[in-house]
């Protein structure tokens, strides 16, 4: 999915630059952003996840 969204956005951001004559729309530039947002959130929930799970395997890590 956060593939998905990235591709979108490139493609997106790449029909805007071969129309860069009549510029950007305040809806086009909240779709770019929120697709982003939600690409970071997404990488965020895996890699701390990830991390938790390492930390999980650390002995005396969860206290004495």
């Amino acid at each position: 999915m956060a593939v998905r969204i990235l591709a979108a956005a490139l493609n997106r951001i790449a029909d805007l630059d071969a129309r860069s004559d009549r510029g950007s729309g305040v809806v086009e530039t909240i779709i770019i952003v929120a697709g982003f947002a939600g690409l970071a959130f997404t990488v965020y929930l895996a890699v701390s996840g990830k991390v938790n799970g390492w930390i999980s395997n650390i002995p005396g890590a969860s206290g004495p």
